[in-house]
């Protein structure tokens, strides 16, 4: 493909010194590196109170786990995001409540969360969509007054902020995605953001309910550990964390790059029939981030037209997300409807992602802006 819709900024040579590090230490797995990886991803957002996992949907699984929610426990979720965020809780044995998404933002509902509570619920998933925050001072308030535990899906907002804050600041758990589409990557990958007081739980459950990891203990010390809770096999290996530690010290630069594409995006679109996704209010436009780039257009019949067009031209595109409520496993498991969803789909009939990276060139972004223009206009 001339224009893939994503591409990882990093290379081999890169990550080949940290590579060679793992080899050389002869460890592999969770290790040294793996440690140093997300200590830097710590330093970056302002807090030690990180523990690297294999997946954000690992991440998930463990916060709900550490939040100590019961079978039946009902969970607020959108219904626009990806499917994971789904079943981490039904897998967990909790009930999933899906909700619509505000019409500007594209992000999870605040108004509609409220309507969905019951006195079974017990926790909200926040889903900061293409790195958009969310009003988190009021959903902090929200969760703070029905006694609910605030989680955030951050796979697409690791740089995002509200009014200057990280979006973590605000929430009980906030979850990370390395994955190899995602601003910083370990080829798979995620972190978990948690109260410090559940530290210790959450970096146990991440190992197998173990009470020392292995590396420290083959590193010095006694062979001896404890199994203190029922865990995940969900640890990031050293081999990962190589490549993650290759792209640490470019990330703000990468970031500002993916804001000044984005502002591109907007000004050659400002006059097509379309919508974009808007920022909460009160917050500035380098407080995205800017991990997707989507569009959807008013006329919706006209985007696997797009589509197909900028396929056909090389460029990779996609949709993000099919909606939870359009899967088969759901309508057949739930009673979702869709005309329940009417903002989710309203965007996702005419939804497009174009490829937003930090390598791809103005003249490649100026070719893809040619080919939607030319669709639309």
């Amino acid at each position: 493909m001339k224009i893939p819709f994503a591409r990882a900024p990093v290379s081999f040579d890169t990550v080949a010194p940290f590579l060679r590090e793992a080899f050389e230490n002869g460890w592999l797995t969770t290790g040294p590196l793996a440690e140093r990886f997300i200590a830097g991803v710590g330093e970056f957002l302002g807090t030690r109170n990180i523990v690297s996992v294999s997946s954000c949907t690992a991440a998930l699984q463990i916060a709900l786990a550490a939040a100590k929610l019961k079978s039946g426990d009902e969970v607020i979720l959108p219904a626009h995001t990806f499917i994971a965020t789904f079943e981490t809780v039904e897998l967990a044995g909790l009930t999933p409540v899906l909700v619509d998404i505000d019409p500007a933002t594209w992000n999870i509902s605040l108004e509609s969360a409220a309507a969905h509570l019951t006195e079974r619920t017990r926790a909200v998933i926040c889903v900061p969509f293409a790195g958009n925050p969310l009003p988190l001072p009021a959903w902090r308030t929200f969760a703070d007054q029905h006694k609910l535990t605030l989680i955030l899906d951050n796979a697409h907002a690791l740089e995002a902020k509200f009014q200057n804050r990280f979006l973590h600041e605000y929430a009980d758990y906030s979850c990370y995605s390395f994955y190899a589409t995602k601003n910083l990557t370990t080829a798979e990958g995620g972190a978990i953001v948690c109260p410090a007081d559940k530290l210790e739980l959450v970096r146990t459950l991440s190992l197998h309910g173990m009470s020392r990891a292995a590396w420290k203990r083959y590193a010095g010390g006694s062979w001896r550990y404890d199994i203190v809770e029922t865990g995940y096999k969900a640890n990031l290996t050293d081999i990962h964390a190589a490549i993650g530690l290759a792209q640490l010290p470019l990330l703000q630069k990468h970031h500002a790059r993916r804001i000044e594409l984005t502002a591109r995006y907007h000004r050659a679109f400002a006059d097509l029939p379309l919508r974009r996704q808007n920022l909460p209010e009160g917050t500035l436009q380098h407080e995205h981030g800017a991990h997707l780039y989507c569009i959807s257009l008013n006329d919706a019949a006209r985007r696997d037209v797009i589509i197909e067009h900028l396929q056909s031209e090389g460029i990779g595109t996609s949709v993000h997300f099919i909606p939870i409520y359009e899967f088969s496993h759901t309508k057949n498991k739930y009673s979702f409807h869709t005309q329940d969803f009417p903002h989710t789909h309203g965007y996702f009939s005419g939804a497009v992602s174009l490829p937003l990276y930090p390598t791809l060139s103005d003249a490649e972004q100026d070719e893809i802006i040619r080919i939607v223009r030319d669709a639309l206009v």
